[in-house]
């Protein structure tokens, strides 16, 4: 099945949290006479591993079966299944041959067991991994950031991948996603729909280290998540912020695909299968009727270190976005008249977001929760 993961067929690459009964439900919305874009593949990483992933070890669920059991599931309900090795550093690492012959073991294992494609960050890993597996799909991480044709281009010249992971900021800028499908017809071109990260964040790469850095078999590291507080807080201040961030709507995702885009990636590896779920039907209904930030915005306002921190059990504080009132939101990111997708001048110039407000709730304990965060952010950093 591992070939067939360098196709174009559209849909969508989903969450797995290690819930075997899981690819069932999935494969239950497939069938299901409402979808209209079926879940194609689903993306997991273990909780420790050799690289480490794009999430902390204390978000996540620990695998329970032999990752053979989960392969050859997904198989049966014909769901691909994809491997992340996806941490952004791993200290030089890959350099030493005593670690290169402890990662090949590992990704032969999971080969022999049947999984589909790769994601590597690391880009000395993938020139290996294509040596080691020349057969196997690689995809490109988010945190390659590629959001120009020039770094695609160098990506795929210097690593060989197979497929295009989007950079997660640009997620609607649908003129470089026609213009990426256009250029590199042969490397299927995925977007992410569901992030929540502030536009053009100072902090990704130095949160995407931290995740890495969390994520390793070999790590110790038990930092607190400074970038998450930092982006509670930024969130919390200016509601606006659940607009800027760039995502798309389940309605909106046929925008994606039609230029060009052949896989829609939703996050979620730290939810409970019953939210992956959820979202996925809506996702792949196109349509839903409630709370769209719901969807959006992980793991919300509460971490198990907060609760650490604060010294007691945090309740949730979370906006809510009328997903029914952001009809005709996309419109100009669509026709490319906004300038966050024309210019790279960065947000804020136009407003657009801002006259949207109305589809936005603020939860009702917003300033207590600016004063667990202020209290957290001290603790974080020994003030």
């Amino acid at each position: 099945m591992g070939k067939n993961a360098k196709t174009a067929k559209k849909g969508l690459k989903v969450p797995f949290n290690w819930d075997i009964s899981l690819f069932q439900e999935l494969a239950r919305i497939n069938t299901g006479s409402r979808a209209e874009f079926p879940v194609l593949e689903v993306y997991a990483a273990e909780r420790h591993s050799l690289i480490g992933s794009g999430r902390t070890s204390n978000t996540v669920y620990e695998r329970t079966h032999p990752v053979e059991e989960y392969i050859a599931e997904a198989h049966r309900h014909n769901i691909r299944f994809e491997y992340l090795w996806n941490a952004i550093t791993i200290d030089g690492m890959e350099w030493d041959p005593e670690f290169q012959r402890k990662i090949h073991a590992e990704s032969r294992k999971l080969v022999d067991a049947g999984v589909d494609s790769f994601t590597v960050t690391n880009p000395f890993l993938c020139i290996k991994f294509k040596q080691w597996f020349p057969h196997m799909a690689i995809t490109s991480s988010v945190n390659n950031h590629l959001d120009s044709i020039e770094k695609v281009d160098q990506l795929i010249s210097h690593t060989k991948i197979d497929r295009i992971m989007l950079d997660n900021r640009h997620s609607r800028n649908f003129r470089l996603i026609k213009e990426l499908h256009r250029k590199f017809p042969a490397h299927p071109v995925i977007v992410l729909a569901n992030e929540a990260c502030l536009p053009d964040c100072v902090l990704q790469s130095y949160h995407q280290e931290h995740t890495a850095h969390a994520s390793r078999q070999d790590s110790t590291y038990d930092a607190p998540d400074l970038c998450r507080i930092h982006c509670t807080i930024a969130k919390m201040k200016n509601p606006a912020y659940t607009l800027k961030a760039p995502w798309v709507r389940p309605e909106d995702i046929r925008y994606l695909f039609d230029h060009g885009a052949s896989l829609v990636k939703l996050a979620g590896r730290t939810e409970a299968s019953e939210w992956i779920i959820r979202m996925c039907r809506a996702y792949a209904c196109g349509s839903y009727d409630g709370d769209v930030w719901e969807f959006v915005e992980k793991p919300g306002s509460v971490r198990p270190e907060w609760e650490a921190a604060a010294g007691r059990e945090l309740k949730p504080c979370r906006f809510t976005v009328n997903n029914r009132e952001l009809e005709g939101f996309i419109e100009p990111f669509v026709d490319g008249s906004v300038p966050c997708v024309t210019s790279h001048n960065g947000c804020g110039s136009c407003k657009w977001c801002d006259r949207w407000l109305h589809a936005v709730t603020c939860p009702g304990n917003i300033v207590e929760r600016m004063g667990d965060l202020e209290k957290i952010y001290a603790h974080a950093v020994g003030l």
